[in-house]
């Protein structure tokens, strides 16, 4: 994967003798508001929808085999002008109005061509926004006007937010919700697929034409199964590798709240439930998948009322009780293969967690591993205001100095589910057990957004990827590769400004379109990883493709424009 590309990053070799001086140094970056010499505003505000085509300028040497489609979505605009109270202004970065991107990347014998179109899903949501002078629906975190006042919640309660459905978390490609022998597979760039679904925290999907990207319908969990009326679910559903199985959560509030595991066969289309579990509602964002189990890990993110505050907050983020250190995450292990149910529950210290990042069985014991991006607390949630990522009035000096906030940087842990302390009957009463805590890497070295080789999802993996902060950001300002084995560090720092977001590996394929035999052993670190990263100081982005084994440079396309920085993404291979 040679290239005469002119890298415009530097690629950083680190160990674990270098964890507390990277600390430190990140310390300082922040102590001293470095922020400040790191612009990024162009990636949340003035956003444009491109619906394209449009050739991007190609620089260097992307790999042939990694052609295909690289979808991203996260949230776009982050105002809506125009409206009957003026200008409406989005508090939180996960309530920004979805923007999807696509980057086709399209082989023409050794020539690549690269190719950007974009969408917005929230038309509805916007139209209602202009008529109505705000945002009317349930949100992650929308600051209430102050003028509306206690009366005015409690008056809220009664009538019916509507449903704008803004889903802007992750992409799933062909899943088998949709997947129908009805349905006729689109063709985008010379490959196919059957459907390409956005998912966020709630439990509603939107299905999406995967050649135009317009909205095609927003199917609820309850359409799948009757019992899965909860409003909220995972936005990081799990595919299992083997059979395609869709699996998820489903999350009812009340009196007593309860979390339904259900996963959609991709054989019939039929929808199960797998285990009931009764627990005090909190916000779990992803979860964890083995060969045989189910991982359900309640970060301490708990809700008051059992959920039903969210009815009078209007958001998510006003209705979690305060962070208590003293409290505990809880662990329930479900049996995905023989009906078991819940097999075993775990408790560990206080923490909260957005990202899972692969989990597999041990050969020898049968233990499962489980891989998390970790924090101490829950201040980093207050860190995606737009307020604090765009440095206004102030905000980020005193979110990311103050004493709380900057003790609440992430760390890759992993944790031990001893096997020993399952059970094969549904009839024991099952009392939590402590997880062993097996390792702890800590910030810079580790950091948020994590992503893996594909194939080895519930295998166990060597290399993690992920975006880390040095403290010269608001957000990240740096891509690492994580070898969790040997607890070293490859970094990709680009130029001051870069901003790089999340980088999806893509791999080498096991027979190169030259004829080359098939390789008896895959090596899980061959491949590629393609980031969208945005230049805050010359208000554009560009799709960066590394080497996923030597962290380098191999190209890059240029936009003339800045693409909204997202959240999360999938790449779509050839056929």
């Amino acid at each position: 994967m040679g290239s005469t590309y002119p890298p415009q990053g530097t690629t950083t070799r680190l160990t674990a003798a270098d964890e507390d001086a990277s600390a430190k140094a990140a310390g300082e970056n922040v102590a001293k508001q470095a922020f400040h010499e790191w612009p990024n505003e162009a990636g949340f505000d003035g956003l444009t929808e491109h619906r394209g085509p449009i050739e991007l300028k190609v620089k260097g040497n992307i790999p042939t085999w990694a052609a295909g489609s690289l979808y991203r979505t996260g949230p776009g605009q982050c105002k809506v002008e125009d409206t009957k109270s003026g200008t409406v202004h989005i508090s939180h970065w996960f309530d920004g109005l979805a923007h999807t991107h696509r980057f086709d990347i399209v082989s023409e014998g050794p020539t690549v061509r690269v190719y950007y179109s974009s969408r917005r899903q929230s038309d509805k949501a916007t139209a209602d926004i202009k008529a109505a002078g705000t945002l009317r629906s349930i949100s992650f975190g929308q600051k209430i006007d102050p003028c509306v006042g206690l009366l005015g919640k409690f008056m809220s309660v009664f009538h019916k937010r509507p449903d704008l459905y803004n889903v802007n978390v992750t992409v799933n490609v062909n899943s088998p919700i949709f997947k129908s022998p009805a349905k006729t597979a689109a063709d985008v760039q010379g490959h196919r697929v059957t459907s390409i679904v956005l998912a966020t925290d709630a439990a509603v999907m939107c299905e999406i034409d995967p050649k135009t990207m317009d909205p095609l319908n927003f199917p609820k969990h309850c359409k799948l199964h009757p019992d899965l009326k909860g409003p909220l679910g995972a936005a990081h559903g799990k595919l299992d590798p083997e059979t395609g199985d869709y699996i998820n959560y489903n999350l009812d509030l009340g009196k007593q709240p309860m979390y339904r595991i259900f996963r959609v066969s991709a054989a019939t289309g039929k929808t199960d439930i797998l285990a009931t579990i009764l627990f005090k509602a909190a916000y779990i964002h992803s979860f964890f998948l083995t060969q045989n189990y189910i991982v359900l890990c309640v970060p301490v993110a708990y809700y008051k009322w059992n959920g039903l505050k969210i009815l009078l907050e209007g958001n998510l983020l006003d209705s979690f009780k305060c962070f208590d250190p003293s409290d505990t995450c809880r662990w329930f292990v479900v049996d995905r293969r023989h009906g078991r149910g819940v097999v075993a529950e775990f408790a560990s210290p206080a923490r909260f967690f957005f990202h899972s990042v692969n989990a597999f069985e041990e050969v020898s014991t049968g233990d499962i591993l489980c891989d998390v991006i970790d924090y101490p607390n829950r201040y980093i949630i207050d860190g995606a205001y737009y307020d604090v990522l765009l440095n206004r009035n102030g905000k980020t000096a005193a979110f990311w100095t103050g004493q709380q906030t900057h003790q609440s940087f992430p760390q890759l842990s992993r944790y031990r589910l001893p096997k020993q302390a399952f059970t094969t009957s549904p009839q024991v009463k099952l009392l939590p057990s402590s997880p062993q805590i097996v390792m702890q890497i800590p910030s810079p070295h580790a950091g948020d957004m994590p992503t893996i080789n594909p194939l080895y999802r519930c295998r166990r993996h060597r290399y993690a990827y992920m975006l880390v902060s040095r403290g010269l950001s608001t957000l990240f300002d740096a891509i690492a590769k994580m070898d969790v084995d040997r607890r070293e560090v490859l970094r990709w720092e680009g130029p001051r400004g870069h901003t790089p977001g999340e980088a999806v590996f893509v791999p080498r394929p096991r027979t190169e379109d030259n004829g080359d035999e098939v390789r008896e052993e895959e090596e899980e670190d061959d491949g590629v990883l393609l980031s969208i990263v945005l230049d805050g100081e010359n208000r554009t982005s560009y799709l960066l493709c590394l080497d996923a084994r030597t962290m380098t440079e191999l190209g890059s396309a240029d936009c003339e424009f800045a693409v909204a920085v997202g959240l999360h993404g999938r790449h779509v291979t050839v056929e």
